[in-house]
C-alpha cells in the first residue's frame, strides 16, 4: 500500500514542477551571473548598467528565463543588424548615443555611423543560452538531491 502512494506520489506531474522549480531556483544568482561573466567576455561593458540590468525568473513549471530590462540586451544575445542610430538632438535614442559618445571621446554621428558599418551585435553572443548550459548539470544534481531528501522526509 505505502509503496503504491509513494509510486502515485513521484508519477505526479505537479510533484516534479515543485522540485524542478525550487532546484533552478536555488542556482538562479548563480546562472545570473554566468551571464553576466559571459556578456562581459563579448561586450565592453562601459557604464555596467546592461549586465547590471540582467535577472532571471523561474515560472511555477520551473521554466528559466534570463531576462534584461536593457534596450540592446536581446540584439545582443541572439543577434542582428543593428540599425543607424539616431544621433541628433531632441531624439530619445539619441541621448544614449551621446552617453556613450561622451564615453568613448567621439561626436555622437561618428559613433553611430560606426555602429552601422561595424555592425557589433550581428552575431549572437547567446550569453543567455551559454549561462544556463553551463550550470545544467548543477540544476540535475539539484533535483536529485531535493527528491531525495523529500523522499527522507516522507513528502
Amino acid at each position: 500500500k505505502n509503496i503504491r502512494k509513494s509510486l502515485n506520489r513521484y508519477s505526479q506531474y505537479w510533484y516534479w514542477d515543485e522540485i524542478i522549480q525550487e532546484a533552478v531556483w536555488a542556482w538562479a544568482s548563480e546562472i545570473e551571473d554566468t551571464a553576466q561573466f559571459f556578456l562581459n567576455q563579448k561586450v565592453d561593458n562601459v557604464t555596467g548598467k546592461l549586465k547590471d540590468s540582467i535577472y532571471v525568473v523561474v515560472d511555477e513549471y520551473g521554466d528559466l528565463a534570463i531576462k534584461s530590462k536593457h534596450r540592446a540586451a536581446r540584439l545582443i544575445d541572439k543577434g542582428g543588424p543593428s540599425p543607424f542610430p539616431d544621433w541628433r538632438k531632441g531624439k530619445k535614442e539619441s541621448e544614449k548615443i551621446r552617453e556613450y559618445a561622451g564615453y568613448y571621446g567621439m561626436e555622437p554621428f561618428l559613433l553611430a555611423r560606426a555602429i552601422f558599418r561595424n555592425q557589433p551585435f550581428a552575431e549572437a553572443t547567446n550569453f543567455a543560452w551559454h549561462a544556463a548550459y553551463h550550470h545544467k548539470d548543477d540544476i540535475k544534481d539539484e533535483i536529485y538531491a531535493i527528491a531525495k531528501r523529500r523522499k527522507e522526509e516522507g513528502y
